[in-house]
């Protein structure tokens, strides 16, 4: 037999149904919360680790100005710092899909096509193919997976590609490969693709390899001493060879492309895992708290008939392990359901497989810890204060005895107000009645509030900072060139599209950085633009932008800076350009674009400097169409006739198109911001849904009261109504003071995390957005608990305990 003690704690649990629901769906936000913030974030930086080190990314990557055979792999790879090389043809073309009578379904579009001696066998930059999908045959390719999200694609489907030749051919779809090495389609607007040397021929492509991968032994490699080593190659081996490299890319060693957004998307998980943590932990204190005040004068009861203060105690805490353990039988499952399609969806956006979707275990730890211990720690002090109370004090601590009003500050201010109807004014008197209930659910609902608009104001910096960038961009199409062209010819021609208002040229070429110890950077681009060019308005970061005098002076972008620790203006920089080794003054520092490492000099100057005079890398056109339609149709109508007149035609991009690329990389950390909070409001909805119920409870010997002096059910509701929207406001006033300072704190640690300063605005638009979300949901929170208790016999509400 079971002692009455015992008894009492069955009977609570059983019989005050919606109480136990209420209480263990406020525990369960925490367990759930943890669940799918903290799991999937350490499921995606397990599994984004594990496939990172599997894809063997290259430290160094070759590009050659004539093939090379496999006979010269296999002297870089015997060199003793080299721990595997891997040749690859890279083949550049545009393509459009043709549907199935073999018409055209697309716009033209680039692709980057890699042919690779053994797809299932690579040793760098490793290509996953999965299994049942078949090798490329003559004719085929494999697409990479990331482009998926960009376009339907399908097996078997028929596409015609625009060869660096200057001829065509037709290619099928065999499958799909992943590569975690390649740039995501949706990030550059370029999509990946595999096939084999069997179809360099069909490709108008020689034999041999034109790109070489490199990856080098050593732990704690660093990217100067990978410089070095990847010089040492260029200059041992492939120059004496008679292979000229056009471009020598070194990235940073185990660091991904992608490792800023990554890590801006893991800080974002790891502060919404804390606040989430800490706002579910004041919603179980709150929870826990009113329920013992609650049960105050049944403990008086139990202490009058001989229980003792340890055996009350223990009576509570072991109900509040009960509301725990059913918490965390709903919460987990819950919370690994969610986190799973979390962290699916984040993998899709950032390109890599989930092998295993089971968080480590100190994560599962953690969460059965919120649902069973921090109920008790939050009972631990109600507990023991109510198991110590007198017999007189329990027994005369209930209903409208239980809590006094009139002595404080704010109740003196409160009565001093006059002339409002009675609900209201009564449900004034009730919001303060319990004020450190009221603290801590201003507490909650208040960081849940000022943590939504801040996360709405980080997302309309994000927008406000491609809305920068993109005011980069004054002009409408883009047309690059593979090999340089005469300026004035192609700009004649451009001009004979039709609807083309400006054309402007520019020279580029690949440079490398030198830094003192001999080391190089060699990602990084060199412009010549015209000194007084109206076609880009760059946003300088620090000092000016390039005048018409400049000759050994340049202009850098943050990506340049970001890679060279304390480069800034004033500095001397020593650039390889082309034959050209020189030193340089830094006269300025300008945003970038998301788009690699830039360097701007005067164009007339590098002119000289490339021996390239009046000749063009790059068209910029003004057209008189201004809409995204309207631009591709100019793009179009440019590339017809370009290639019409003989000019071979590298990709053609719109400014449209520049910025949907933008949008889609800022997309990731947008996406993210919006589960925050999403996720973040939930848990503050609750806890004023829980309060809210809790004092609906308390008060139901009250609401008896009102009710056999006349009050009616519409008066009733109307109290609790408005003590809800009241709490709801209150709430507000303080997230909205917090959401300033939090707003700038997200975005600089955004700012630090990505490497790029971005633009900080406060949306007052979500400020005030979300105080109608707030009333409104305030009044549903309210109304529900209110009409259940309105609906009380008034003998029921008298009698309740």
């Amino acid at each position: 037999m079971l002692a009455p003690r015992w008894i009492k704690v069955v009977r609570d649990l059983s019989s005050h149904r919606f109480r136990t629901a209420l209480v263990v769906l406020s525990i369960a936000v925490g367990v759930f919360s943890v669940a799918v913030v903290m799991g999937a974030r350490e499921v995606l930086l397990r599994e984004f680790d594990t496939g990172y080190a599997w894809a063997r990314a290259a430290n160094a990557t070759f590009n050659a100005e004539r093939p090379f055979d496999q006979g010269l792999v296999r002297r870089v790879a015997a060199r003793p710092e080299v721990a595997d090389a891997e040749g690859r043809t890279l083949v550049p073309v545009r393509f459009r899909t043709l549907d199935g009578e073999g018409n055209p379904s697309s716009g033209w579009k680039t692709m980057r096509i890699q042919a690779v001696d053994d797809l299932r066998d690579t040793k760098v930059e490793r290509v996953e193919v999965p299994e049942g999908t078949r090798i490329p045959g003559e004719g085929e390719i494999l697409v990479e997976q990331s482009a998926k999200l960009t376009g339907d694609w399908e097996v078997g489907q028929s596409m015609e590609l625009e060869l660096p030749s200057g001829g065509s051919a037709t290619l099928r779809v065999a499958g799909f490969a992943h590569d975690l090495n390649a740039v995501p389609s949706r990030f550059i607007g370029a999509t990946t693709a595999f096939t084999t040397p069997e179809n360099l021929e069909l490709l108008e492509m020689p034999d041999g390899y034109n790109m070489l991968l490199v990856s080098f032994r050593g732990a704690g490699l660093t990217r100067e001493r990978a410089s070095e080593m990847a010089a040492a190659v260029r200059d041992e081996v492939l120059e004496p060879a008679g292979i000229t490299v056009a471009r020598m890319a070194v990235p940073e060693p185990g660091s991904h492309f992608l490792g800023d957004i990554f890590k801006a998307v893991s800080l974002l998980l790891l502060a919404l895992g804390v606040l989430s943590l800490l706002l579910s932990g004041f919603l179980v204190v709150n929870t826990v708290s009113a329920i013992m005040v609650q049960h105050v004068r049944q403990v008086g009861i139990m202490k009058a008939v001989g229980g003792s203060a340890g055996q009350v105690s223990r009576m509570y805490f072991t109900m509040v392990t009960v509301y725990g353990a059913l918490a965390v039988l709903v919460g987990i499952p819950a919370g690994g359901w969610a986190g799973h399609r979390f962290t699916e969806f984040a993998a899709g956006l950032l390109n890599f497989r989930i092998t295993s979707y089971t968080p480590p275990g100190w994560v599962i730890a953690l969460e059965v810890g919120v649902g069973m211990l921090v109920p008790v720690l939050a009972a631990l002090v109600p507990v023991l204060l109510g198991a110590r109370r007198s017999v007189v004090s329990a027994l005369n601590a209930t209903g409208m005895a239980g809590v006094s009003f009139g002595h404080s500050l704010v109740d003196r201010a409160l009565g001093l107000v006059r002339g409002l109807p009675r609900p209201i004014a009564l449900s004034l008197r009730n919001t303060f009645l319990r004020k450190g209930r009221l603290a801590l659910t201003l507490t909650t609902l208040g960081l849940a509030s000022a943590v939504v608009m801040a996360v709405v104001s980080t997302r309309a910096s994000l927008l406000r900072t491609v809305d920068d960038l993109d005011s980069w961009w004054r002009y409408d199409v883009e047309v690059a060139f593979p090999q340089p062209v005469e300026a004035l010819g192609a700009a004649r021609v451009a001009v004979e599209a039709g609807g083309i208002t400006g054309v402007e040229s520019w020279v580029e070429q690949g440079a490398a950085l030198v830094r003192e110890d001999g080391s190089e950077n060699q990602d990084i681009e060199v412009s010549g633009v015209p000194a007084g060019t109206d076609f880009v308005t760059p946003r300088v970061v620090e000092g000016r932008w390039l005048s018409s005098a400049d000759e050994q002076a340049v202009v850098v972008n943050t990506d340049v800076t970001s890679a060279e620790d304390g480069l800034g203006v004033g500095d001397t920089v020593r650039l390889k350009i082309g034959a050209d080794e020189r030193e340089w003054t830094v006269v300025g520092v300008v945003t970038g674009q998301m788009m690699g490492s830039k360097v701007f000099v005067e164009r007339r100057y590098l002119e000289g400097i490339l021996g390239r005079a009046g000749a063009a890398d790059r068209l910029l056109v003004k057209t008189d169409r201004h809409t995204r339609d309207g631009q591709e149709e100019a793009a179009a109508a440019l590339e017809e006739r370009l290639e019409d007149a003989g000019y071979a035609v590298g990709s053609v991009r719109t400014q449209k198109g520049m910025r949907d690329n933008l949008n889609n990389q800022f997309g990731v950390l947008v996406a993210f911001l919006v589960i925050m909070a999403a996720l973040l409001a939930s848990v503050g909805v609750i806890g004023l849904s829980g309060t809210m119920s809790i004092n609906v409870i308390e008060s139901t010997r009250e609401i008896g009261v009102m009710r056999s002096i006349g009050g009616s059910h519409a008066w009733i509701r109307r109290i609790f109504v408005t003590e809800g929207v009241t709490i709801g406001l209150l709430a507000w006033t303080i997230g909205a003071v917090l959401a300033w300072p939090m707003s700038r704190a997200l975005v600089l640690m955004l700012q630090g995390a990505i490497g790029m300063p971005l633009s900080f605005a406060f949306s007052w638009e979500g400020v005030f957005g979300w105080l109608g979300i707030v009333l409104v949901v305030a009044a549903v929170a309210s109304l529900v608990p209110a009409f259940r208790a309105s609906r009380v016999s008034v003998r029921d509400a008298i009698a309740y305990e």
